[in-house]
């Protein structure tokens, strides 16, 4: 096997797997404290908050990351200063029209999730929305420029200083109110701008002129991104929502704690997104699909060998890894941790369509099939929540993530030509040639010491 085989994935994903490495890992530090510290329902309105800010986050990014990333790579570098620029304008603009609709709507969306602490605790979140827009702006100027080693030491300080703030609260004796994770939560997100500014200030340009053509090429590319984007939250969330309103933000707690945990095998299929994304640009750019081919099929491959053997076990350990996460009043969620490990092995195939999609400049497609199946969560969730309760949400959900999985299988197929059984056999490669670049990249160094 070649030696440059894994390298260019080895090199990119590093810093961009440490990153979400550590978000999860936060993530789950924040589960194992709070679900020991908040009430179940504060809990379940923590949830929410963290679901409501992601779907924020996911608006922002949809509308300039991709579009941004495609942009840079593929035009010449003397139109680099004006996208910069353009993006960080369209960024702002974005980022005020989201602060005037929580300000005006979250009163009655917290009403009718039964969950009436939400809207004050979004309201905390005001000011870290606005420090969203410089760290994201920082975020995508290093993300274009393939280089991930700022992004990872934004989050960690991000997330880290949110966490180490909450141990420090409870260790001080302080009450941990929903208010004060919100402030907590915005103090992470300005150290992590603080950090990403320091190592994106190479890459910026100084222009302060915004190109409004670039703006609005940003707009028509991002639109379908974005439109995408927002199905896909609204698919990955549907489930809270309707817990939230027919059951309680009790049920709310118990579901988002399987979530959470469910994520693991999630996060390296985001890390080769974020990878995958510039290079099947570029390869789509050479028109060659060949190569977009089999790109899809060694990311989900590589993401299947990475989260089966975690989703065997916690499939066969629910109790076990609930109550060493969790506590023992989060137990009874067992049965739901493993419907939601088992439809989270649909998540690489869906990830990575949307990924190709885009890149390849079918973004109408990708928005298209998100947008169908989102609707049709929507009322799958609804009546399988209705009738058989929390755990209907889980088999609805399960529901349709299986019929996407069908959908995006048949459309990659016709336009790129991918096939399932190569991705199992990238599946099964992955074991012994991650071995093998393992031995030639650490320690045949390590012997030449």
């Amino acid at each position: 096997m070649s030696e440059q085989k894994y390298t260019y994935w080895l090199r990119s994903g590093i810093y961009s797997g440490l990153q979400k490495a550590a978000v999860l890992l936060f993530g789950i530090g924040s589960v194992l404290v709070l679900t020991r510290t908040l009430p179940i329902a504060d809990m379940g309105t923590w949830n929410l908050f963290l679901v409501f800010t992601a779907f924020i986050e996911v608006i922002r990014h949809s509308l300039i990351k991709n579009a941004v990333i495609k942009y840079l790579n593929t035009s010449d570098k003397a139109e680099h200063a004006a996208i910069h620029s353009a993006s960080f304008a369209l960024n702002s603009i974005t980022t005020l029209v989201i602060l005037l609709l929580i300000v005006l709507f979250m009163g009655p969306v917290g009403h009718l999730l039964k969950a009436p602490s939400l809207a004050g605790t979004m309201y905390w979140f005001l000011p870290g929305l606005l420090l969203l827009i410089p760290f994201s702006h920082f975020e995508w100027v290093q993300n274009s420029n393939a280089d991930f080693k700022g992004i990872f030491w934004a989050y960690l300080f991000r997330q880290g200083t949110s966490f180490a703030l909450i141990i420090i609260s409870l260790l001080a004796g302080i009450h941990i109110s929903l208010a004060l994770l919100a402030v907590y939560y915005n103090i992470g997100i300005l150290s992590g701008a603080l950090v990403s500014g320091l190592f994106a200030r190479k890459f910026l340009t100084g222009r302060t002129r915004i190109d409004w053509s670039w703006t609005r090429k940003l707009w028509h590319f991002g639109k379908y991104v974005f439109g995408t984007n927002i199905s896909a939250s609204v698919f990955r969330n549907t489930d809270q929502m309707v817990i939230s309103y027919y059951l309680s933000t009790a049920s709310v707690a118990l579901y988002g704690v399987c979530l959470r945990i469910s994520n693991l095998v999630d996060v390296p299929s985001q890390v080769l997104a974020d990878i995958l994304f510039p290079k099947s640009a570029q390869m789509m750019e050479n028109g060659n699909m060949e190569r977009v081919k089999f790109y899809y099929e060694k990311a989900v491959g590589a993401v299947l060998a990475i989260g089966l053997p975690v989703s065997l076990m916690v499939l066969l350990l629910p109790r076990l890894v609930l109550y060493i996460i969790a506590g023992a009043e989060y137990q009874v969620a067992a049965p739901i941790l493993q419907v939601t490990m088992l439809y989270g092995l649909f998540l690489p195939f869906i990830k990575q369509f949307g990924t190709i999609m885009d890149s390849i400049g079918l973004p109408k497609t990708n928005f298209a099939v998100t947008t169908i199946t989102a609707v049709c969560n929507i009322f799958i969730c609804w009546a399988f929540t209705r009738y058989f309760g929390l755990m209907g949400a889980a088999y609805g959900t399960m529901t349709s993530y299986g019929i996407c999985f069908l959908i995006t299988q048949v459309i990659l197929y016709r336009k790129i030509g991918s096939s399932i059984t190569n991705t199992f056999r990238h599946m099964i490669l992955f074991y012994p040639d991650i071995v093998s670049v393992l031995q030639q990249k650490i320690l045949l160094k390590w012997k030449a010491r």
